[in-house]
């Protein structure tokens, strides 16, 4: 009865990973969750208060399937102020239900059965989900041994029936950010293929060190460039979906079509939570504060992964996660993964998930304290210990 496009569709790796965590913790187990991909930290009050304000309002009902005017100017001003790039909020912006909603709905819109999107890895692990649920096929290119962007590889991966790379900054799972000079270069393949560039900005406000540069300092909308954005990383708004699009006049119309056709419109009284996340001072406060908190546990968690024997790790500048190699030839990711689970209680993801690195695990810290990153080095110590001993190594 289902359909061959579903039975062939894999899971998200890490929503199975999470689901396995609730097991666990269900039958009265302490698990350490470096799986979940948000940061642990309460929606601010005032964005809270919003949202009830706007529900006592009566803003309950249906909306524009593009969204709220007020959003769209908030999002104009925001890259207009931070990026000095000008973007028509009647033509060129959208409102999704989350982030990865927007993928879907770009790459349903870009996308014929049989095109090539190109995906620089290690990605995140529904690019490659989404680009065949939309009847595309996705090619992994893979990086430099420091997690940089291969220019030459992503050059010798395009073919005839290339129709688009995506591309993410600060980089989920390794927490790199891409340089401007980078970038640059990505854009200009682009460009001189006639390519459509994807730029998943989600997590562009969580940097420890660096500058994010937005791909619209570099590439025009109308040449082909599309930003996917939103709430959930920045405001800890996971949970609220609320996304957004910004792209071509042309496209926009597009994905205009596939929200009335779905999903209609993003709740109204979301979207002003999202205007007042937007546009608050005390927002940005929030901001600062739970970055510099997200620093002191990644340098703890770096130090820590640093001490253990068998592992090589890249310092992340952005994001909130670490993707280790874990130097042991004969264990697939997925073995570690399971061996973490069963034996320590300690829940991750498979490298292998994250565009084929079978041997790094990401290990996120979004979500966990300072015991817990103490804890876990503690555990992994062993786990790797035992692990040889088993093996022979």
């Amino acid at each position: 009865m289902l359909s061959k496009k579903i039975l062939e569709l894999p899971e998200s790796a890490t929503l199975k990973a999470s689901e396995k965590a609730r097991e666990l913790m269900a039958k009265g187990i302490k698990v350490l969750r470096f799986d979940i991909g948000e940061p642990g930290f309460n929606t601010p009050k005032h964005i809270i208060e919003a949202a009830y304000e706007a529900l006592k309002k009566g803003m309950t009902h249906y909306t524009s399937s593009r969204g709220i005017p007020e959003l769209k100017r908030a999002i104009s001003e925001k890259y207009r102020n931070e990026y000095k790039v000008d973007i028509d909020p009647n033509k060129n912006i959208i409102i999704t239900p989350g982030s990865k909603y927007a993928i879907y709905a770009t790459l349903e819109s870009i996308i014929n059965p049989g095109d090539e999107v190109l995906i620089l890895a290690p990605c995140w692990v529904s690019y490659g989900g989404i680009v065949k649920l939309v009847g595309g096929k996705p090619r992994f290119i893979a990086s430099t041994r420091d997690y940089r962007p291969d220019i030459e590889a992503i050059n010798e991966a395009i073919s005839k029936r290339t129709k688009a790379i995506i591309i993410n900054s600060p980089n989920n799972p390794t927490g790199v950010v891409f340089t401007e000079k980078e970038l640059k270069s990505i854009a200009e393949v682009a460009i001189e293929n006639n390519l459509i560039l994807i730029s998943d900005e989600i997590y562009e406000e969580i940097l420890f060190e660096g500058k994010h540069t937005c791909i619209l300092e570099l590439l025009d909308l109308d040449a082909g460039c599309v930003v996917i954005n939103g709430f959930s990383k920045a405001y800890a708004m996971t949970g609220w979906r609320l996304g957004y699009i910004l792209g071509s006049k042309k496209l926009i119309g597009a994905i205009n079509k596939i929200m009335q056709q779905t999903v209609s419109c993003v709740p109204p009284f979301i979207q002003w939570a999202g205007y007042v996340a937007l546009t608050s001072l005390d927002s940005k406060d929030f901001i600062k504060s739970m970055v510099l908190e997200l620093k002191r546990r990644r340098d703890l968690l770096y130090a820590g992964l640093k001490s253990i024997n068998g592992i090589r790790v890249v310092k992340p500048n952005g994001a909130f996660y670490f993707f280790p190699e874990i130097e042991e030839p004969n264990i697939s990711s997925e073995d570690i993964v399971n061996y973490l689970l069963e034996e320590y209680a300690v829940v991750a993801v498979p490298g292998k998930h994250f565009g084929g690195y079978d041997h790094c695990i990401r290990f996120s810290f979004g979500a966990t304290g300072v015991s817990e990153i103490k804890e876990l080095i503690a555990r992994l110590r062993k786990a790797l210990e035992e692990l040889r001993i088993r093996c022979g190594m």
